[in-house]
């Protein structure tokens, strides 16, 4: 007859050696940092957007108020100072300007143009604002016009027209830096018969 330990007063536990712990516990840890490099970039991912999201809302604020004053405006000059502006024949620049001035519709001269990497507006030869947030780097602003002669002078059968181009980045950190690049046309409202 065979004794069995039970039978001799031994009792055997059941559980995990240390072995199996260890290997348990390197699984976990391993799972833990594949998954921590997957949360850490979907949180790049989402500043990425934040950023981009911030940059679209200025631009577009920037572009409207660009657009409204050179719709509504006349005599379009490229890269032309405010004091050029008084010029009897407005400005064409089919290649593209760095600068535009515009006669506003309340009778004021309006430069829009690129200053330290952001977007500048100055009211008859006044201070330069910046209408760009600081967060947003420009790197070229381009505005192209063309038909800007008057209908009157003879030649020019096109109403006025203004192309602005606009490339840049924002952000600084390479994880979270977003290229950009806008075009729109606006035409001039008022009928061009001066």
């Amino acid at each position: 007859m065979e004794v069995t330990s039970k039978q001799k007063g031994i009792q055997t536990k059941k559980g995990f050696t240390l072995v199996e712990l260890m290997v348990s516990v390197s699984v976990f840890v391993i799972i833990m940092v594949i998954s921590m490099g997957s949360i850490l970039s979907i949180f790049d991912a989402n500043r990425k957007s934040q950023s981009l999201r911030t940059v679209m809302d200025n631009l577009n604020f920037t572009m409207e108020a660009m657009t409204r004053t050179i719709r509504f405006g006349t005599n379009y000059h490229c890269d032309a100072t405010l004091g050029d502006i008084s010029t009897p024949a407005p400005r064409d620049c089919n290649l593209g300007a760095s600068s535009i001035v515009v006669k506003a519709s309340d009778g004021k001269k309006v430069a829009y143009k690129l200053s330290d990497g952001r977007i500048t507006r100055s009211i008859n030869g006044g201070v330069d604002y910046f209408v760009t947030s600081s967060d947003v780097t420009i790197t070229d602003l381009k505005f192209r016009v063309v038909g800007s002669t008057p209908y009157s002078v003879g030649n020019d059968l096109y109403q006025p027209q203004a192309i602005i181009t606009i490339s840049g980045f924002s952000g600084i950190k390479a994880t979270t830096k977003s290229s950009f690049s806008l075009e729109t046309t606006v035409s001039q409202r008022m009928f061009d018969s001066q």
